[in-house]
């Protein structure tokens, strides 16, 4: 009795797993499957960005520019960054042409990654 009664709450857990799995995240975008974050940034500014960082909320420092030494994101471009399968919480940190940054905090990167430029957190010049 009890393995048919464990079988059919697995059988009835497995039916309804689609259905969250297809729940969008907010801004339409699909959740990132087993937690595999991504951060889309677009540059809706008129500023070129010339950096971008993203680390773990839990890390003290932003390690290396994602852009890498020969890539800028020209204003009105968009560029999305894969980051390592795991977790989820990212702090991101971008600086545009002319040094001036801004940063947003604590960011699901697997459900809300997608980040329009400006982003309306915290601003910081120079």
């Amino acid at each position: 009795m009890f393995r048919r009664t464990t079988l059919a709450v697995c059988l009835a857990l497995a039916a309804t797993a689609p259905a969250f799995a297809q729940k969008s995240a907010p801004g339409g975008a699909a959740p990132a499957p087993g937690g595999t974050p991504v951060i889309r940034l677009e540059n809706s500014t008129s500023n070129i960005v010339n950096n971008v960082f993203a680390s773990l909320t839990s890390q003290n420092n932003w390690g290396n520019d994602r852009l890498g030494a020969n890539e800028v994101i020209q204003a009105g471009a968009n560029r999305e960054f894969q980051l390592p399968q795991g977790e989820c919480m990212y702090d991101v940190r971008v600086v545009y042409q002319g040094g001036v940054a801004e940063e947003r905090r604590r960011i699901n990167a697997c459900t809300e990654g997608n980040l329009v430029l400006p982003m309306a957190a915290q601003r910081l010049s120079r």
